[in-house]
């Protein structure tokens, strides 16, 4: 690979810098043969010069500093504003050339390897991977943004630049106006993620210690029917798994009705929304030996870190059925650690564990 573009199985941890937090991390679990699915990172340099060849660093830096945080109109005035300017500026050619030629790459490697698909036109995952999203600051994870099933180098390079553009929504600009210089350049570095596409019917949270109470005897699940999406962004009440480490064994479930969920759009492209079936609503999503196999991928990941882990998951299957858990990210838990400095500072009770994901979202665990 050049400049801009890194395969998973060239990256680490110690990469962050170059690629984000989100592409570090898969890239880590790539190397260590934990099961992620292939792709690779569209590095920070091809945010930077594409800022650069388009004369808008700074005018960008001028969006962000000239916003009033305090109000509604100022910040989305900002936005419009910036979203227009990157999403209507032309890719450098040597950044536009090198992500194509990596898409494809995948795409053809992938459907060679399958015997099966269009071997241009593999679905991926785009996902940002800002290098701020772990750290001090992370509040500030998850307004970037993923998007799911897209198909086609155009695609692709559309999504790129819509993630980029995600760096400028309201809150970010927010959550930036009141930075230092040094500060803000480090919090608007950001990296993209080309992922196969895990074809999920189930999807859903692992974490290696209990969100509620610190106990790192436990695993911890949050389950729903089709893609992630659901689940992460606290759409559904999703099924609720807790295991000891110890066997493992399952020691309570709590089966919610999981009224929706996110699939593959018909015309192969994007993803949609829709009712699952009265029959799928109340029934567990995951078998007992589909949770064990969870509850052991999850700890080989806790023992690779060495620390307790937040870990979004897909459940695929082979042609003839066989699941496979496959590894869609992994951070250091922090929700716990969070609640205990919170309870330092506050009476209020902690609320129940139905529903962390939730929480997770609105940078309330992470």
């Amino acid at each position: 690979m050049g400049t801009y573009t890194r395969r998973f199985h060239e990256l680490g941890s110690a990469d962050r810098s170059l690629v984000g937090g989100k592409c570090a991390g898969l890239g880590e679990m790539f190397q260590a043969r934990l099961p992620v699915p292939d792709g690779f990172a569209i590095t920070v340099d091809a945010y930077e010069d594409f800022r650069d060849a388009s004369d808008l660093r700074e005018e960008l830096k001028r969006l962000v500093r000239g916003a009033d945080p305090a109000s509604p109109q100022s910040l989305q005035a900002a936005h419009e504003r910036a979203t227009a300017l990157i999403l209507g500026r032309e890719l450098p050619a040597a950044v536009e050339e090198e992500i194509r030629g990596a898409y494809l790459e995948l795409a053809r490697e992938t459907a060679q390897r399958r015997g099966a698909g269009d071997p241009d036109r593999g679905p991926v995952a785009v996902r940002s991977s800002s290098v701020d999203e772990d750290g001090d600051a992370a509040s500030f994870a998850g307004q970037q943004e993923t998007y799911l099933w897209v198909v086609g180098a155009d695609a692709v390079l559309a999504k790129v630049r819509e993630c980029w553009a995600s760096l400028y929504t309201p809150q970010a600009i927010a959550y930036r106006s009141g930075m230092s210089d040094t500060d803000a350049t480090e919090a608007s570095k950001i990296s993209v993620a080309v992922q196969l596409m895990a074809g999920a019917d189930v999807a859903g949270v692992t974490f290696t210690v209990s969100p509620r109470t610190g106990d790192r005897s436990v695993i911890a699940v949050n389950a729903s029917w089709g893609l992630g999406q659901a689940v992460v962004s606290g759409e559904v009440t999703p099924d609720e798994y807790w295991l000891t480490k110890a066997g493992p064994s399952v020691t309570s479930r709590r089966i919610a009705s999981k009224q929706h969920e996110y699939v593959p759009a018909p015309d192969g492209t994007g993803v949609i929304r829709r009712d699952v079936e009265e029959s799928r609503r109340d029934v567990p999503c995951l078998s007992e030996s589909e949770l064990m196999r969870l509850a052991e991928i999850a700890l080989r990941v806790e023992r690779h870190y060495g620390c307790p882990q937040d870990i979004e998951w897909a459940l695929e299957r082979d042609a003839d059925g066989v699941p496979r858990v496959m590894l869609l990210q992994s951070r250091a838990e922090t929700n716990w650690r969070k609640r205990k400095q919170k309870s330092r500072n506050t009476t209020k009770a902690t609320t129940d564990l139905l529903g962390f994901v939730a929480a997770a979202v609105k940078g309330e665990t992470r």
